[in-house]
């Protein structure tokens, strides 16, 4: 997840560092906001990223469940087939 938060503290520290600039602030005070800029981004992008790599997983065991629930009952019709006795069987 590491490269998400470069790419995004990058991202927001050029953004913020040629607007400031073009606002006409001097480089020192575009850097320091390009600084603190990229610091916002990358805390952004870890809380967003966090949220749907949660949701992945979540969908995922969500998948398994609902496989291993289908697989319940026609494991259990097998096993109660097998035990009841064949129709026209003498016992």
């Amino acid at each position: 997840m590491s490269h998400y938060l470069i790419h995004a503290g990058g991202a927001g520290f050029l953004l913020v560092l040629a607007l400031s600039h073009l606002a006409g602030n001097d480089w020192g005070t575009s850097i320091m906001r390009g600084c603190v800029a990229a610091l916002a981004f990358a805390m952004v992008a870890r809380w967003f990223m966090r949220g749907v790599f949660t949701e992945l997983h979540l969908s995922l065991y969500e998948q398994q469940v609902a496989a291993q629930q289908q697989l319940a009952p026609e494991a259990d019709a097998e096993a109660e087939a097998g035990d009841a006795p064949e129709p026209g069987a003498d016992a």
